[in-house]
This record gives C-alpha cells, sequence and structure tokens, in this order.
C-alpha cells in the first residue's frame, strides 16, 4: 500500500492525497490555493493532476473531508480529467462541491452523501468516517482498511469538547480503531507550532457577546464565508445583545443560504434583515457580517475603508470586527484596513489583542492527544509549510515515537507501507502546480507570467511604427506609448523615445537599401531593427531616470494599397 501526497505537504493549501493499492487509487481531498502577488492575473492555484488523469480508470473514489476551498475547490478540475470518478462527502460539504461544480458547469452524477460512522467499501479500501471538530461544519476524519494496515487519516481538525455534541471530535472512535492497531496516521500539522489547546468556539462566542453589548453603535464583523461554526455563534451573540443581522458579501450570503436551507444554521424570526430594512433601526441595533478578513481588495469590508460600500459609510462610534487570523502574505493588506478604519474613527477589534478568533486547528497539546488515541506505529504529517511538518514530528519524538517512525514527506513522495511494518520510499512521482486563468491552464514558469511581472515592477513602453513594405522608410512619425513609468512632473521621455525611435529607423532604412534588398511581401518586421528600438529605446529610460522598462516595438508594414 503506497501513500502518494500531491498537493498540502510543504504548503498551505492544495490539500490532495492519493492512497493506492496494486492499480486502485483512494483520493483525499482536491484542494485550490489562492495567487499572491507574484502570480498576476492567476484567478487560483491547484495541484497538477497529471498523476490522476493518467490512471483515471484506476480511481475507486474520492473523499471529501470537507468543505473549505483548500479541500474542494480543485475538484471540478480533478473531475474535468476523471469525470466518472465517484466523490463521497458528508452533506454539508457535498452541496458545497455542488456549487463549485455548477459554478464550471460539471453535472457529475456520482456524488454520494456520507455521515459520521457510516463505513463504506471502495474497491481494497474500506473506509469509515469519523467526525472531527474545524472552523466549518459536518467535517471528518477517515480510517481506511486496506491489505497492509488500518491508515487514519484526520483531515483538519481541533479538540473542541464546548461545541455541540454533532460537531465534537469522536474521541471514543478514535481511541477505539487505535486499540486495534494503525499502521499509519496522517495528521494536520497547520498549528503544530502553537502551544498548549486551541481556543473554543464557544470562548470566542462569549467574547463577541460582551462586545456587542457594550458596543454603542454598529458593529461589522468580517471573517471567513465559510466560517459557519462561528457564524452560528455570532448569532447567538447578536441575539442576546438584542441586535439584527445583515450578511454582506456574495460568498458570505451564499454559504449562510446554504446552511439555512440544509438545517445547519438556524436564525430565529426577524434575526436577519435586509440592508434596506436596517435603515430604519438604531445603529444601536445591527450587527453586520462581512467577507474580507484577508484585506481582499474587492471585498465588502474593503469597500467599506474605502469608502466605496453602497450601503455603508463608516464612522466614529462603530466596531469592526476582524473575526479571523491573517493568512501569511496578508498581514500589510489587513494592517491597511485597520490604519483606514481608525482614520475613520471606528473602535477596533483584531485577533493579535482581543479574543475574537479561534483556530480551526489543533494545538501542540490535542496533536499529543491525537497520537495518543490512535498509537499509530507510523506518523506521516500532513498539511502545512514544511517547518510546520517539522515542528509536528518533533514533537511526535518528544511524545515517545521513534524517530524512524515520523515519515517527514514532501509532494510527489511515495511512500510504500507494508504488512510486515516496513517502509520504503519510491521514485518520486510528478506534481506541481497549475494556474488557472478563465479556461486556461497555465504553469508557474510559464512565460506569461514572468512578463506579467516585469510589467508589473518595470511599466511599459510600447513604439509603433508604420514602414513602407519595400523601403522599410517611416511613412509617418513613430508613436511612443509609456505605461506605469515615469510620473507626471517627470520630463515627457516619451516625445525623447519617439525621436530616438525615428533616428533607429532612418538608419536601418539606410543600411537596408544599401543592401540592394527588397523584403519578401511574408516577411515580419526584421528582427534586428525590433531589438535595435528595444535596446535604444530602453536607454532613453534608464539614462534619464534609471529606469529599464519593458519595451515592445509595433511594427506595421505597408504596401501602398493597405497592410
Amino acid at each position: 500500500m503506497d501513500l502518494l501526497p500531491l498537493g498540502g505537504l510543504g504548503e498551505i493549501g492544495l490539500n490532495c492525497m492519493a492512497v493506492i493499492h496494486g492499480n486502485s487509487i483512494l483520493v483525499i481531498d482536491a484542494g485550490l490555493m489562492f495567487p499572491g502577488p507574484a502570480q498576476p492575473g492567476v484567478e487560483l492555484i491547484i495541484p497538477d493532476f497529471a498523476f490522476l488523469r493518467e490512471r483515471a480508470q484506476n480511481i475507486v473514489g474520492v473523499v471529501l473531508t470537507h468543505g473549505h476551498e483548500d479541500h474542494i475547490g480543485a475538484l471540478p478540475y480533478l473531475l474535468k480529467d476523471c469525470p466518472k470518478v465517484p466523490v463521497l462527502a458528508t452533506r454539508l460539504t457535498l452541496a458545497m462541491a455542488r456549487e463549485r461544480l455548477a459554478e464550471q458547469r460539471i453535472a457529475h452524477g456520482s456524488l454520494q452523501e456520507i455521515k459520521p460512522r457510516d463505513r463504506r467499501s471502495l474497491g481494497p479500501f474500506d473506509l469509515e468516517f469519523l467526525s472531527v471538530s474545524h472552523s466549518i461544519l459536518d467535517a471528518v476524519g477517515l480510517a481506511i482498511g486496506t491489505p497492509a494496515g488500518v491508515i487514519v487519516h484526520t483531515g483538519d481538525f481541533k479538540m473542541d469538547l464546548s461545541a455541540p455534541p454533532a460537531d465534537q471530535l469522536d474521541l471514543f472512535k478514535f481511541a477505539e480503531i487505535g486499540e486495534k492497531g494503525v499502521l499509519a496516521l496522517l495528521s494536520d500539522s497547520t498549528n503544530s507550532d502553537a502551544l498548549g489547546h486551541s481556543v473554543s468556539e464557544k470562548a470566542v462566542g462569549a467574547s463577541l457577546s460582551e462586545i456587542f453589548q457594550k458596543a454603542t453603535g454598529r458593529v461589522i464583523l468580517a471573517c471567513f464565508a465559510s466560517s459557519l461554526a462561528r457564524i452560528r455563534e455570532i448569532a447567538q451573540a447578536a441575539e442576546k445583545a438584542d441586535r439584527r443581522l445583515v450578511f454582506d458579501g456574495r460568498s458570505m450570503i451564499g454559504n449562510v443560504r446554504l446552511a439555512q436551507e440544509l438545517g445547519y444554521l438556524e436564525l430565529g424570526p426577524g434575526a436577519e434583515i435586509s440592508f434596506d430594512d436596517a435603515s430604519f433601526l438604531d445603529d444601536r441595533e445591527l450587527v453586520i457580517v462581512v467577507t474580507g478578513s484577508q484585506g481582499e481588495p474587492l471585498s465588502a469590508l474593503a469597500r467599506m475603508a474605502a469608502g466605496e460600500h453602497r450601503k455603508v459609510v463608516v464612522q466614529s462610534g462603530d466596531t469592526i470586527i476582524f473575526s479571523a487570523r491573517a493568512i501569511p502574505g496578508n498581514e500589510t493588506a489587513v494592517n491597511t484596513l485597520i490604519n483606514l478604519f481608525q482614520q475613520l474613527g471606528a473602535e477596533i477589534f483584531e485577533p493579535r489583542s482581543n479574543l475574537v478568533h479561534a483556530s480551526g486547528h489543533a494545538h501542540a497539546e490535542e496533536l499529543r492527544l491525537m497520537l495518543s488515541l490512535v498509537k499509530p506505529h507510523y506518523l506521516v504529517p500532513v498539511h502545512g509549510e514544511l517547518r510546520q511538518l517539522n515542528n509536528h514530528a518533533l514533537l511526535a519524538v518528544d511524545h515517545g515515537l521513534p524517530r524512524d517512525r515520523v515519515i517527514v514527506s514532501r509532494n510527489g513522495q511515495r511512500i510504500s507501507l507494508f504488512a510486515d511494518k516496513r517502509v520504503e520510499f519510491q521514485e518520486k512521482a510528478p506534481t506541481g502546480r497549475k494556474l488557472v486563468e478563465g479556461n486556461r491552464l497555465g504553469t508557474p514558469d510559464d512565460p506569461v507570467l514572468r512578463v506579467r511581472r516585469k510589467m508589473a515592477e518595470f511599466g511599459l513602453v510600447i513604439a509603433s511604427l508604420a514602414l513602407e513594405r519595400e523601403t522599410l522608410k517611416l511613412i509617418a512619425p513613430p508613436k511612443v506609448t509609456v505605461m506605469g513609468v515615469q510620473y507626471a512632473a517627470e520630463t515627457d521621455l516619451a516625445r525623447e523615445a519617439e525621436e530616438v525611435a525615428a533616428r533607429v529607423a532612418r538608419d536601418f532604412a539606410a543600411e537596408w537599401a544599401e543592401l540592394g534588398r527588397v523584403p519578401d511581401p511574408e516577411d515580419h518586421p526584421p528582427e534586428v531593427l525590433t531589438e535595435r528600438l528595444k535596446s535604444e529605446i530602453r536607454g532613453v529610460f534608464r539614462n534619464s531616470i534609471n529606469r529599464k522598462p519593458m519595451v515592445s516595438p509595433q511594427i506595421i508594414l505597408w504596401d501602398g494599397a493597405g497592410s
């Protein structure tokens, strides 16, 4: 039996694990990652599913552990390659996955609902689904019976004993499976570097309730739209403070609607109102729950901070709550919003100094407890950057697991586990990332991205020249357009660049005439001229403002009657 991580090891997001026995493949999760500044124009990042695509007929099923985008967001792209594969998930997760498929216009006929403690067989794999606590409802881990032994995959989890019974980690089942013998535990590592125990959602709810009651004006709270356990606590806190709820942001409104339809979120009569109805209430009676906790520029919260929201003008007396931790890389965007809101006179509550957020991932002591419950022969840390995987490994060794039974792996490393508890490392499988832009898939080293990054960093200069086809002489003065290079107060370098372009073109035409050659009508503009224009025009900006913009010559050849 082999384990092959296709994403999620050494990174946050892209979670995808293949469990292989013989020719049969079980896939656990198909997640995405959102692009950063180094991927301009990219919408989404997904795992490279080449390994699975080439073996589509061998995939016995896909199990989704919960509905976060880093676990289900790439499912439409996997199913495009593997259209007949059954997909198993809990009711809420399946509903969220169905919406992702609908967005991509994929009608998948084998979506199968499961519940915690359900058992299913897929090829050589016997599955048992295990309830876990997480920041989204209806999350599960799973025990996988294989001919080599039992594998336990925790999914994303924490241990929140104050959660409603249906949302708690099933301690009894994990312990029962551990007593029977577990070959390998694949355990969430995201918060392995956080000491102690994670904070419960109930504690966050109590803190929010106090803030809501003390606030003298509107409360505007931003959290992840998928954090339905948090939204349930927000609703209860609003009810205690006699405040009404307004939801804003497409994903927020959609997820709340879905959770209500499925019975995961119950709001009392009149608890939720529209912006129009809110205009008739006192500010003291409102909680506005929005997207944008990560500083996303087009989110509802960002539009409020910029004074561009169609319904909300933030003012002194408002309370702004960031009920989510900034994901690494988003700190600057979040801090910018905080500063803007403070300039508007709002009071700010954020996780670094207030109890307004609880992680959905186990801290160190919870990871130790999971090891004690499951008693695995091998631990394979999953879900996290390399430092988090290594922290999890050190924790396990400190807990008493021998170092040679802790396997810190990377994407593409195929791990073979045997019934006699041997382990072997096979040749790495091809893995990587695909960049989604509309209906196209690119790669991180795509030349298009390099050009975009250069344009973003140095600016763009377009030099347009019209030449007579036979003589290559200018038939009109060159036109140079400068974008993102110089400031308005600086000397107009476009005019100087146009003079340089004219000189280069004249010199080139004279050289061509001395050769006595006539261009073939099918020829493109001479590459030599293009390269000279790039070099000479770039020199104008380098000499004047010490910048090296990207230069794009656009040469049109005219034959007198048309182009």
